[in-house]
């Protein structure tokens, strides 16, 4: 922050990096529905249909990207809104799960580590022994190694010997 002294007038000169530290950016609505933002505290139109009067301001946020989605959202028609939403919340919960299942995965591929041998043998035996010594008796090996088969990480050696592929 500098000050510009001339002889007629003292002018406070803020730098762009100040400006847009301190910028505030807006959620207006207009009274034809329509919202939009803002950085201006005053003298705001809707960019739909010019109006300047009726304008409501809902919330404030601090970056651009925040706002953008904000106004995406208050934009969405009525009649589809409850649809839209809905999808949008199957589609994160969906996401949520894949994780939820990857780290299940990664968690056993852990487990089927832990438990093979140092010639790099997997046995139901060990990893059975493996489970029981960790707590985790509800953890099924026979499921656990049927998962490794099933993608590729492991392929049975003999009726109850895996080796690991990768």
């Amino acid at each position: 922050m500098n000050y510009c002294e001339s002889p007629h007038q003292k002018t406070l000169v803020l730098s762009h990096s100040e400006i847009i530290i301190s910028m505030r950016y807006n959620l207006i609505k207009c009274s034809c529905g329509f919202s939009f933002g803002s950085t201006k505290s005053q003298n705001n139109y809707c960019t739909k249909c010019g109006s300047t009067s009726n304008l409501k301001y809902i919330e404030s946020f601090d970056n651009a990207d925040l706002l953008a989605r904000a106004i995406s959202f208050a934009n969405i028609p009525d009649e589809i809104s409850d649809e839209l939403i809905s999808k949008i919340k199957e589609k994160e919960s969906k996401i949520q799960t894949r994780r939820a299942n990857n780290d299940t995965i990664l968690g056993g591929l852990s487990i089927l580590k832990k438990a093979t041998d140092k010639e790099g043998n997997l046995t139901k035996s060990s990893l059975d022994k493996f489970l029981s010594e960790e707590g985790l008796e509800d953890s099924s090996s026979e499921y656990l190694i049927g998962q490794a088969e099933v993608q590729g990480f492991l392929i049975r050696i003999n009726e109850n010997t895996w080796n690991w592929l990768s």
